[in-house]
């Protein structure tokens, strides 16, 4: 498609290959780059990720905040479906952790607020993420995060609820994820302190050589959970304690929105 013009875009070059969706840059008819997400030829008959093609999008139009990838337009051309977002200059978080960027430990708190004001902003409009880990977080060269990825998105209820099929990323999943129990916007809390004590320490909370014996160390989190000043000993101990309370293995003792955790940390 290199060259070619899709959707009244011109295809720069190509940015990722997904397991779902091609990723473009693209150039607009004013030459503005955006980002082009074209569903994959190999599943085009794939009724499930269809619909979850379709539900990303539609969960993005619903959606506006200066910390989510904003949604230009998303539609259907001789049969493929696609999705124009805008234009984030930078690479996602995980590369950044992986880099040791020294960067992200200067602009840390704006990071920290910034995802944690994203999820509440998702929250507060009546979804879960369920799919938030260091690869779905946009960094651009501002450090100004931007989430990413709606597919696995659902409507957030109104009291703890069973999700039918799991999806997602196990290694973030919730303890009540993991036991396949009822879950409300505590899973995306508890997703979010795994993300940030990675991002602060560069590991993540729980390890292993094998996702059973990480799973099997998620279960006995209390024993297993290493003090995150303990790897990294400038972080302050109030921002230690935010992360820690959102990894709190009973969701009880969690924060209940994610909104308090944004106030916490910009005391």
């Amino acid at each position: 498609m290199i060259g070619s013009t899709f959707a009244g875009l011109t295809i720069l070059e190509r940015i990722n290959h997904g397991g779902m969706a091609d990723i473009f840059l693209a150039a607009d008819a004013q030459d503005r780059r955006v980002i082009l997400r074209v569903l994959l030829p190999e599943v085009r008959t794939d009724s499930r990720r269809i619909r979850q093609f379709k539900w990303g999008c539609s969960v993005l139009t619903k959606l506006e905040h200066p910390n989510l990838i904003h949604l230009i337009e998303h539609g259907e051309q001789a049969g493929t479906l696609f999705a124009v977002m805008e234009f984030v200059d930078g690479s996602n978080l995980r590369e950044r952790i992986l880099r040791a960027d020294p960067y992200l430990k200067a602009n840390r708190m704006q990071m920290l607020v910034g995802m944690a004001s994203g999820l509440a902003h998702i929250h507060d409009h009546g979804f879960l993420h369920l799919d938030f880990k260091p690869e779905n977080v946009l960094v651009p060269h501002s450090y100004f995060p931007k989430l990413i990825d709606f597919d696995l998105a659902v409507e957030r209820p109104e009291k703890p609820k069973r999700i039918e099929t799991p999806a997602g990323t196990p290694a973030y999943w919730s303890p009540e994820q993991l036991n396949q129990e009822p879950i409300d916007e505590r899973a995306d809390i508890f997703a979010f302190g795994i993300t940030a004590y990675e991002m602060l320490c560069g590991k993540k909370p729980i390890t292993g050589n094998s996702i059973e014996e990480i799973l099997s160390k998620m279960a006995d989190l209390d024993h297993n959970l290493i003090p995150l000043r303990q790897r990294a000993p400038d972080v302050p101990a109030a921002v230690e304690r935010v992360v820690l309370k959102c990894l709190e293995k009973d969701m009880s003792r969690r924060y209940p929105a994610m909104s308090l955790v944004v106030r916490d940390l910009q005391k």
